[in-house]
């Protein structure tokens, strides 16, 4: 079953309550959002402020995917902002096993992220603390990138792993 996330990076600020009728509409599962500090990428968006406030106009899941430095500081705060699920890159963390296990003790759906340089075996220790795990088919920080063919690969390679666990874990790609 295929499940999809629309992406508001790249949608107009001005009309985020119309733009989320209209996936609502198109039988969406849920929202991703991009959180960025401008450090751990050089971009910045949605604050846990701006996600709040749009918490309040939807039922669609929330998946607030973490692209910020020292991410546990802020783990508490996005998840009283409305998240469903948060994404974490182990890069942008030295607690990512704590930082994991914090979210399921808080009835959030853990979902860890793999960025397109790091191979797919590094974060295999951390599976049976996720839901999920996001393949990253673009370099974080910035939309309207070309995919990376490569990441079909490592989406084989972590089914398999999954598979060979016997793990329930969603598999998601980003970009």
């Amino acid at each position: 079953m295929v499940e999809r996330y629309a992406s508001l990076l790249s949608a107009d600020a001005s009309d985020y309550k119309g733009i989320i009728k209209k996936v609502e509409s198109w039988n969406f599962k849920g929202l991703h959002f991009d959180v960025m500090d401008g450090h751990f990428v050089k971009n910045f968006a949605f604050s846990p402020h701006i996600i709040k406030s749009l918490r309040n106009i939807t039922l669609l899941a929330f998946n607030i995917h973490l692209e910020i430095l020292n991410l546990g500081e802020y783990l508490d705060i996005f998840i009283d902002s409305g998240a469903d699920i948060i994404t974490i890159h182990p890069a942008a963390t030295r607690y990512v096993e704590r930082d994991l296990k914090y979210l399921r003790a808080k009835n959030i759906k853990s979902s860890i992220a793999l960025d397109p340089e790091t191979g797919e075996k590094t974060i295999f220790k951390y599976l049976p603390l996720v839901d999920n795990v996001i393949i990253m088919s673009v370099y974080p920080g910035f939309g309207k990138q070309r995919f990376i063919p490569e990441t079909l690969d490592k989406i084989e390679n972590l089914k398999k792993e999954i598979s060979r666990k016997k793990l329930d874990i969603t598999i998601s790609v980003d970009g």
